[in-house]
């Protein structure tokens, strides 16, 4: 049975999230719908590697598709580019070896959030505003904390489908660019609705509503975390990384919404290493202000 692997776009402001739901509009849903109709293969099962929820987006959900034809890939993917809706693309297919399955073999998932220290009128989509000052300095000192295997029940919503909340998170950064500050949160795997009540409770820390030392009460269930979960509007699942394939990461730059200043550098995801070591957010918005300590 032919597997393809495809890597997969889209803006998820219309969209239920990832998962087929009955009476919904769903990633999962509008494409495969697609596919069968493109292939005459009504049978294709697809397969998402991040269930990502209501009106959260992607720049590189990762998909397998099984088929019990081969596929002419090219063809296949220039009948995407007239059938498909405006807000979804593929990016990528390919047909790939073995039996690929693009969640049980990802071993990183990869996400950044947008926080807006201003009104945009572009950013309703794509960020979230902020409109009280946040300090970015003490939100990368928490995001170190977040850093580790970790218990994140406090910090998701509960799914009785899962059995362990123990998460080991690799990489948890916080990078200031003056108008927008940026968080990516990179691990094997998320819990429901973990990531954005991250980036919530680092607000809170950013406002002064917490300090970052709160974070290990937080995790060990000594203290309840803030309440506020981050709007879905501002995460993006922006790669999923496998076995065996180079683990570098896209620039942490801003996507949908004007900004002007310096690149970001490619990264790759550090194992086990603080946020505060890669990078001081705090001081690099200084350097790139010219302001002066």
């Amino acid at each position: 049975m032919p597997i393809y692997r495809l890597t997969v776009e889209y803006d998820g402001t219309k969209y239920a999230g990832w998962q087929v739901q009955p009476e919904a509009r769903t990633v999962q849903g509008v494409l495969t719908d697609v596919l069968r109709r493109e292939t005459g293969q009504s049978d294709l099962v697809l397969r998402g590697a991040g269930r990502t929820d209501s009106g959260v987006h992607a720049l590189g959900q990762v998909a397998s598709m099984e088929c019990k034809a081969p596929l002419a890939v090219e063809r296949l993917l220039a009948a995407l580019e007239r059938a498909l809706p405006a807000d979804l693309a593929v990016r990528e297919l390919r047909q790939v070896d073995g039996r690929f399955h693009a969640r049980h073999d990802a071993v990183l998932r990869s996400y950044r959030y947008q926080i807006a220290r201003r009104r945009s009128a572009f950013g309703k989509r794509s960020t979230w505003w902020v409109r009280e000052p946040i300090d970015t300095r003490v939100m990368a000192a928490a995001a170190a904390h977040f850093v580790g295997r970790h218990d994140f029940a406090a910090l998701s919503r509960r799914d009785p489908a899962q059995k362990s909340t123990l998460v080991v998170v690799e990489e948890c950064r916080v990078v200031d660019l003056g108008e927008l500050v940026l968080v990516r949160i990179v691990a094997s795997h998320f819990l429901w609705g973990q990531v954005r009540r991250m980036v919530g409770a680092l607000v809170a820390v950013g406002r002064g509503e917490a300090s970052p030392d709160d974070v290990p009460g937080w995790l060990s269930g000594v203290a309840a975390p803030p309440d506020e979960a981050a709007p879905a509007s501002g995460l993006f699942l922006e790669k999923v990384l496998f076995a065996g394939e180079p683990a570098e990461l896209p620039p942490l730059l801003p996507v949908g919404v004007p900004w002007f200043g310096i690149q970001e550098q490619r990264s790759s995801p550090r194992r086990g290493a603080p946020a505060g070591a890669r990078r001081s957010a705090g001081g690099a918005a200084r350097r790139r202000r010219g302001a002066s300590s």
